[in-house]
């Protein structure tokens, strides 16, 4: 996902920083996904079942359908644009499946036995009113390669496939074409480098235009493949003054009788979008706006891209045991959740957040739908000669658990929400930091753009507060930071920092994170995560200044300094309680503070993973992980490090 020169650049200027914590400008270039090398043609074509019906669909079928395969079926209106036309599918005959792409022309699902079935489809729109029903048969196969998945993309979008483990082992010998398109188009963005999981860019194409890949392994000794279907639509072209300047995906409202349905879909995530929306007539502050269920309030204010992240948002938010997420998003007019959004930000322009889906699947086949191309941050910093990895731990342990992308395995509502907490806490900050509800009554508008510059101007904003009564003061990390999260080249003074050396430019500051000196809008959001994070779920944050193996995991960087719920450090008190006390009031901030427990030291000399398991007995040494099955757990996850998860403001 990327934001507009237009966004950028004007963030930089005077009226600074109206997006927040989670995106970030790019050219076209730049989409996270590098140019390597394109796929090689097939040397033979593929044929697909063209089925007629009495309107002005048909419907396009593979082959064959088989057991415990992905297939598809695309619904396709001959000789006519789907822009502004909406599909809904329904499954009305054989063994109920699970449909994760329901609005989308591409159905994607994997049969679970040798049967009937059967589909409807509803297309709708521009003086178009279809219904039709579609019936397949699905046969064995012994054939196992199985590709995620076959679904819809837009035009000059990039996009992820990936190849199922068989048995929990990836097969061998991998090897993918394309078949020859009609036209000559194809993806020419492509990275193998992850040969189980390519990444690749759509073609830009004048119509819908329907794109299939194959693929080739060995499993056994024995020769599999698979086909998977990409369907590329065709967009209006994007104007030049755009909020948004690249294709993003197409969106709808969560609740399609909601008042604001058609608000949401043109203000909000669109890159057709260059003028603001009126604040006050056209898309008012959730505040704005009640019904006696504030979270149907919510839930109307709610884009996606496929139905089930709203779905999954809503239950999460009313299995709180807690108001402060319904509280806080008071001020934000719409909560976006698509499956092409890397990393999560806040528009202040907008007053939206824009949420990764990663946060909020429960199913496998949910998150078969999510882009995994890379956040294009990845690589900053890398001259630099030093990690600084982060994780939220409870009980000394990770809170919330890891699956790998490989492992086809759903997850609880428990084991989504610690992450799903920290992502809302921090982008919820920045909404809050921008549009207090105590200020809501007094908006002027027309847009929120006007408000804002009136507030920067003014420094009323927690975040400039904030700098002002208790600023940073280390210019070595606020220089380090231009690199980590910026793209700045390192000077070569920074690139001999020793980890000690940063250890000592931090420790000595008042910033409970690195990622605090990438601007004052994260500093305050930062410092609101890790309180409420500890206060609400007991859920600690660690931090830690690591230096830099070639190969770096848990068990092979080593500690040079770290603290365990840093934000309980008496030096950050009043830094901490005067962020929680502007943007949740009612919460009692005294109270919430002192009840922070004090921070635990990392042990120096022993690596991340070691340090995962401490005690506050000075008397005794850090535990070791106490298991071979615990040690390749901890291995197994990612190292994170802070910004990964959210665009700076």
């Amino acid at each position: 996902m990327k934001l507009s020169r237009n966004l950028g650049t004007y963030s930089l200027l005077a009226s600074a920083m109206l997006v927040s914590a989670c995106g970030g400008d790019s050219d076209n270039n730049d989409q996270g996904v590098p140019t390597s090398s394109a796929f090689e043609i097939c040397s033979e074509n593929i044929t697909y079942s063209i089925a007629d019906t009495d309107s002005q669909l048909t419907f396009v079928l593979e082959h064959e359908y088989a057991k415990d395969k992905p297939g598809s079926i695309i619904a396709n209106l001959n000789e006519q644009d789907t822009i502004g036309k909406t599909f809904l599918w329904q499954q009305v005959s054989g063994p109920i499946l699970e449909l994760a792409a329901v609005n989308s022309q591409v159905l994607a699902f994997t049969p679970t036995s040798n049967q009937d079935y059967a589909f409807k489809v509803k297309v709708s729109g521009d003086n178009i009113n279809i219904e039709e029903t579609i019936t397949i048969t699905a046969d064995s196969n012994d054939n196992i390669l199985r590709i995620n998945s076959d679904h819809q993309m837009v035009s000059l979008t990039d996009a992820s496939l990936r190849i199922q483990n068989i048995n929990g082992q990836v097969p061998e010998n991998i090897s993918w074409c394309m078949y020859p398109s009609t036209n000559n188009k194809a993806f020419t963005n492509v990275d193998l480098s992850d040969i189980n999981r390519p990444l690749l860019v759509a073609p830009n194409v004048d119509t819908d235009q329907l794109f299939s890949l194959k693929a080739t392994a060995t499993f056994d000794g024995q020769t599999i493949s698979d086909d998977v279907n990409l369907l590329v639509t065709k967009e209006k072209m994007t104007p030049s003054d755009a909020f948004f300047n690249s294709p993003v995906a197409r969106m709808h409202a969560y609740k399609h009788d909601s008042p604001y349905a058609k608000q949401l879909t043109s203000c909000i995530y669109s890159n057709q979008l260059v003028d603001a929306c009126n604040i006050i007539n056209e898309l008012p502050f959730i505040s704005q706006d009640t019904k006696p269920d504030p979270i149907d309030t919510i839930m109307d204010r709610v884009l996606v891209s496929h139905d089930w992240m709203g779905a999954n948002f809503e239950a999460y938010l009313r299995a709180q045991t807690h108001n402060d997420f319904v509280e806080l998003l008071q001020s934000v007019t719409a909560v976006v959740i698509s499956y092409d959004i890397r990393p999560a930000f806040y528009a202040g322009f907008i007053g939206a957040i824009y949420l990764d889906p990663e946060y909020v699947w429960l199913t496998s086949v949910q998150r078969d739908t999510i882009n995994e191309t890379p956040d294009y941050r990845s690589n900053f910093g890398e001259e630099l000669n030093y990690l600084s990895p982060y994780r939220y731990v409870k009980n000394n342990n990770y809170a919330g658990e890891y699956i790998e992308i490989g492992n086809r395995t759903n997850r609880t509502m428990e084991n989504m929400s610690a992450n799903l907490a920290r992502l809302l806490y921090h982008e919820l900050a920045h909404a809050n930091d921008y549009f207090p509800q105590s200020m809501h009554e007094n908006l002027q508008g027309p847009t929120l753009e006007n408000d804002f510059n009136r507030r920067y101007d003014s420094k009323e904003m927690t975040s400039d507060q904030l700098n002002i009564r208790y600023p940073l003061t280390s210019t070595e990390m606020y220089a380090l930071a231009n690199v980590q999260y910026s793209g700045e080249n390192a000077n070569n003074t920074q690139k001999a920092y020793t980890p000690n050396d940063v250890a000592q430019f931090f420790a000595n500051d008042l910033a409970n994170d690195d990622y605090a000196y990438s601007s004052t809008r994260e500093d305050a959001a930062m410092l609101f995560e890790e309180v409420m994070m500890s206060h609400r779920y007991g859920i600690l944050r660690d931090i830690a200044i690591t230096d830099k193996p070639e190969v770096a995991t848990s068990s092979t960087i080593v500690v040079e300094w770290g603290q365990r719920g840093r934000i309980g450090q008496p030096e950050l008190y009043d830094r901490a309680s005067y962020v929680v006390s502007q943007m949740l009031p009612a919460i009692g901030v005294t109270q919430v503070m002192d009840g922070l427990p004090a921070p635990v030291a990392l042990v120096n000399g022993l690596s991340w993973a070691q340090n995962l398991v401490l005690t506050t007995d000075p008397s005794k040494s850090s535990q070791k992980v106490s298991s071979q099955a615990e040690q390749s757990a901890v291995d197994s996850r990612p190292l994170q490090f802070s910004g990964n998860d959210h665009l700076q403001q």
